[in-house]
């Protein structure tokens, strides 16, 4: 750009003085022509005719006394370029002079200097136009080059995703290799590295679930083990989990020593299988929990369920071991099973409950082979559930249901909605989760109440 426009410079200069001198040289030639040297307004108009005609600064004649006959000068400001483009690109435009004659008598001498307005014009044009044009280009290869970044650096955004899908626990292999040669490589040993740690991944992860599995589960009837119930009863019994009362139903086989040494082992692991299928199939709720305690005795916890929804359930249970037994081919065994359950509360300790489950299970072995008990800890069905009714018609009448709101995320880390959800203001002022009140509220059959209720709460929170 700079030399283009230094050359331009240059060719305008040059035409300034060429100009000048070749108007100076002819006008005089012209001027001395004239027969009467004292023809002054002959004179006139010749330079008025030239003056007229071309592009100057100024054209005078003097004497041989350096006394001016006569001038024109053209005082035209250059409007159509900037000023602070004239001081910055300075033009010379340089004075030709010429010998006026009358004969070989010297008369007097012309001057002639061409306007610089033009050259500056016509250098304006060209860097408009060059800048037009080299902005046009500049840009076109900026984005080419974008473009072009964009596609040789794309392995790195697949290389990106990798990385964080590892974080995920999830292994991307890139199947298009680039074919720049560094990116290829680098992508190799990427897919090496990810095929490598997928590896070694999944091979700790089969190995910490098979120790869970030991640590946790029975491996007769893939129940979780003793270990694994009390973990999870205490959970259940901790009142700062705020969780609902539930039960939890014991199922003992009885003579199943005498099963095994009868009928073989396999047989009897297999009736422990039969049995622990059978207490899930009809045990079965949302958040049920199945263990194995011990060689003869399997554990279901119910949170959530009441004595009358699991009586049948118990009953399909006890009435179920004749059938898997003749099943196993051994009819003839003596092996029969008791059928016993218990409400537990939260805050209670682990000890009392099992004792409680103790007491229900002997109480079923001796009402015979394949009885069912309930041990009532607590007030009757009936009382327990009114008075679950007063306590939430209660509740509503106080208004002591309360909102609260918690913010949801989007990938970005900006908040991309509010989450309403409902709590119980009790009479001792302890605020209770959903999970305390909604097992009762189902059981009621208050859901619709609790949502309009709810709903209310929403509309009243959105007008303020």
């Amino acid at each position: 750009f700079t030399l283009n426009l230094n050359n331009t410079k240059n060719f305008l200069q040059d035409q300034l003085q060429s100009h000048a001198q070749d108007t100076a040289t002819s006008l005089g030639l012209s001027l001395s022509s004239i027969e009467n040297p004292e023809d002054l307004s002959s004179m006139e108009t010749m330079i008025n005719a030239v003056f007229d005609r071309g592009y100057y600064s100024h054209i005078t004649l003097t004497d041989m006394d350096n006394h001016p006959l006569y001038s024109r000068e053209n005082t035209k400001s250059m409007e159509a370029v900037p000023d602070w483009f004239i001081n910055a690109i300075q033009l010379k435009a340089p004075e030709a002079q010429a010998m006026v004659q009358s004969g070989w008598i010297p008369i007097g001498t012309l001057s002639v200097q061409s306007h610089a307005g033009y050259a500056y014009t016509e250098l304006w044009k060209s860097v408009v136009n060059l800048s037009i044009w080299f902005g046009i280009a500049a840009l076109i290869a900026i984005l080419i080059v974008i473009y072009t970044l964009k596609v040789m650096l794309k392995p790195l955004k697949d290389m990106e995703k990798q990385a964080e899908a590892i974080v995920k626990k999830e292994y991307l292999i890139q199947e298009h290799l680039p074919s720049t040669v560094e990116f290829r490589n680098v992508v190799s040993a990427m897919n090496a590295m990810v095929k490598k740690l997928q590896t070694v991944f999944e091979r700790d992860a089969n190995t910490a679930e098979k120790l869970q599995k030991m640590a946790y589960q029975d491996s007769v009837t893939e129940l979780s083990n003793r270990r694994h119930f009390e973990m999870i009863v205490d959970t259940l019994l901790d009142p700062n989990e705020e969780l609902p009362e539930g039960i939890i139903c014991l199922i003992r086989v009885n003579d199943l020593k005498e099963l095994n040494d009868r009928f073989g082992y396999l047989v009897g692991d297999k009736l422990m299988k039969s049995l622990a299928d059978t207490m899930r199939t009809n045990l079965a709720c949302e958040r049920s929990f199945f263990a194995r305690l011990n060689g003869t005795e399997l554990v279901a916890v119910l949170p959530g369920l009441v004595s009358q929804q699991i009586t049948q359930p118990c009953n399909n249970i006890a009435s179920s071991l004749p059938e898997i037994l003749d099943k196993l081919q051994a009819t003839e065994a003596a092996a029969s099973i008791s059928v016993a359950y218990t409400d537990y509360q939260p805050g209670e300790s682990r000890g009392p409950v099992l004792s409680h489950l103790d007491f229900a299970i002997e109480q079923a072995e001796k009402n015979g082979k394949n009885s069912v008990f309930y041990y009532n800890t607590k007030q009757s069905e009936e009382n327990n559930q009114h008075s679950w009714e007063e306590t939430l018609n209660q509740a509503m009448n106080e208004k002591r249901f309360l909102l609260f709101q918690q913010s949801a995320y989007d990938i970005n880390h900006r908040v991309h909605d509010q989450e309403l959800f409902i709590r119980l203001k009790d009479t001792d002022g302890s605020i209770r989760s959903a999970g305390y009140f909604m097992p009762a509220v189902e059981q009621l059959n208050k859901t619709a109440e609790i949502d309009q209720l709810v709903l209310n709460y929403v509309i009243q929170y959105l007008q303020t």
